[in-house]
């Protein structure tokens, strides 16, 4: 199939939060579709527009851009409330998404029993030895726990309204026997079916086979920009187990969540910040517990978009994010908020860690235990002055060029892409790239 502009993954290399929103902005406007293809609204992506910050958490960040068609896929597990608010939210500035939108009818629905259970788990996980796993509290691990048994409840069972009440019960059931006590404050069984048809009923429209919508897109050569929540080192099946999400925010995620075909995908980018950040609990070696690592929280802003805690930061981790690359077959990588670290003495780089016999690896442990062994082999750069705002790589300061060329070859993937701020126009292409002729 002839096709000029590529589909297109953006993927993000890290434990999340590495600017995926700003790449798919800036990417919207080549591609007819945006699709989202795994997560909930425990995922938040940060557009700015001529200096104007929206979050988005549940809708493709295509969004704000009106000519482009946005799909949630099946993979994705939906708050409904919560999505309807987003969609006000966009239409009060000015972005009505609902005549562009399809949702997957085998897209999941988080419902207050899922919520009920995530927090409950999680108060229990904190009193225990091995502590909690740091979920959001929104009831996305549980809905897809009841999704894996067969228990969940999906978006086309919204328009079998006579039905919907044994399509809810058997999860509902399952929660107040798990729980206990703590059932007494879960809403009845009726209150949360009425609640839910209410909550839906202006969605129902937008409902369908979203499947079958992008494969028409693909046969027509229609482009199509697939947008992943989260991040690789956050995968069930790839990430830093167990301190990970529920679902596979990799490239597999990809294909399961639309029902695609690897054949469909052309090209994937990568995003990962110049620095490392995770949120919540779970190894990471390169975590600066001193005042630079407080520098870096206060100049990038490191806060959740979805929850607003701090987010933990160190510097950038070469072999987490080449597992990243290599897992996801990454094409090019773009690097986001270097300037960040303008102005730093010196810049650190992690390229391997010591295990507890002092020797050096770049593999990553599947056991929580052995985590722990490991120390951060810290490559030091010289410090640079500014590149905010920067927009053509060879007008970098030297220092700085210094540091992303070393930061590539230790992912061996080469970098396609620079942010040098939030705004869309703060950033540079690099030359040679599949992404010169989309940018």
């Amino acid at each position: 199939m002839n096709q000029a502009t590529p589909n297109l993954a953006i993927l993000g290399l890290q434990w999340g939060d590495e600017g995926k929103g700003k790449v798919v902005d800036l990417l919207a406007s080549k591609y007819r579709h945006a699709v989202r293809f795994q997560g909930g609204n425990n995922a938040g992506h940060t557009v700015v527009v001529e200096g104007q910050a929206i979050a988005l958490h549940q809708v493709p960040s295509g969004a704000l851009n009106k000519d482009c068609f946005l799909v949630v896929g099946s993979g994705v597990v939906l708050n409904l409330e919560v999505f309807r608010q987003e969609l006000d939210r966009l239409k009060g500035r000015g972005f009505d998404v609902l005549p562009r939108l399809m949702m997957s009818k085998k897209a999941h629905i988080i419902l207050p029993h899922h919520i009920a259970l995530d927090l409950w788990r999680e108060e229990r996980a904190a009193k225990a030895a091995g502590g909690k796993i740091g979920t959001t509290g929104r009831g996305i691990g549980p809905c897809y726990e009841m999704k894996v048994a067969r228990m969940g409840v999906r978006l086309g069972d919204l328009k079998h309204p006579e039905i919907l009440i044994e399509r809810v019960r058997p999860g509902y059931e399952e929660v107040r026997l798990r729980i206990g006590d703590a059932a007494k404050e879960l809403p009845s069984l009726e209150a949360i079916v009425s609640q839910l048809l209410e909550t839906a009923a202006p969605l129902l429209p937008v409902i369908g086979d979203t499947q079958g919508h992008l494969m028409d897109a693909w046969e027509k050569g229609e482009p199509i920009l697939f947008e992943g929540a989260q991040a690789t080192l956050l995968d069930i099946d790839h990430g830093t187990y167990p301190f990970v999400t529920s679902s596979n925010c990799s490239l597999g995620g990809l294909y399961t969540g639309t029902g695609m075909p690897p054949k469909a995908l052309h090209k994937v980018l990568g995003i990962a910040k110049a620095y490392t950040t995770r949120v919540g609990a779970g190894p990471m070696p390169s975590e600066l517990l001193d005042a630079t690592g407080d520098r870096i929280r206060e100049v990038g802003r490191e806060f959740g978009t979805t929850t607003g805690r701090p987010r933990r930061c160190g510097w950038f981790d070469a072999p987490i994010t080449a597992h990243a690359c290599r897992t996801n077959g990454v094409d090019g990588v773009a690097i986001m908020k270097l300037d960040v670290l303008d102005g730093l003495d010196e810049v650190g780089l992690v390229i391997g860690y010591r295990d507890g016999e002092g020797k050096l690896t770049s593999v990553l442990p599947a056991c929580p235990q052995e985590w722990t062994e490991l120390k951060p082999e810290i490559k030091r750069f010289k410090g640079w002055t500014s590149t905010r705002g920067v927009t053509r790589h060879d007008q970098l300061p030297a220092e700085a060029q210094a540091y992303l060329d070393a930061l590539a070859e230790a992912i061996e993937t080469p970098i396609a892409y620079l942010s040098t701020g939030p705004d869309r126009v703060e950033g540079c292409v690099y030359p040679g790239t599949f992404l010169a002729d989309l940018i």
